[in-house]
C-alpha cells in the first residue's frame, strides 16, 4: 500500500496544497521554500501511529497548534491533511 495523494490545508506554510505522489518523489526548491514543512506532514502521520503516538503528542512535539497552523489561517483555522492509499500508483485508492 502506498500514499498516493495528500491534500493539507493551513499546514505550516501551505494555506492549500494538492500533491499526487508516485514511486518516486523528488522535492526540489531554493532555500526556506517549504520541503521540510512538507516532509514534516508526512513524519506528522508517522508520529500518530507509532507505538506510544497520538494526536496529542504529534502535536505537543511540533510546538502545539498555533507553531503548525498557517498563518494565512484566519478566517478557516482548521488544519487539515488528507492522503489516499491504493495498493499501487496505478489503481483507485482503497482509503482517504
Amino acid at each position: 500500500m502506498i500514499i498516493s495523494h495528500i491534500k493539507l490545508k493551513n499546514w505550516r506554510n501551505f494555506r492549500s496544497i494538492d500533491v499526487a505522489l508516485q514511486d518516486r518523489v523528488f522535492l526540489v526548491g531554493p532555500n526556506a521554500c517549504s520541503k521540510s514543512n512538507f516532509l514534516d506532514a508526512l513524519r506528522f502521520l508517522r508520529d500518530l501511529a507509532k507505538p506510544g503516538g497520538g494526536l496529542q503528542k504529534a502535536v505537543n512535539e511540533r510546538g502545539g497548534i498555533a507553531k503548525i497552523r498557517s498563518l494565512s489561517a484566519r478566517r478557516y483555522p482548521n488544519v487539515e491533511i488528507e492522503i489516499h492509499l491504493a495498493e499501487s500508483k496505478d489503481t483507485q485508492p482503497t482509503w482517504k
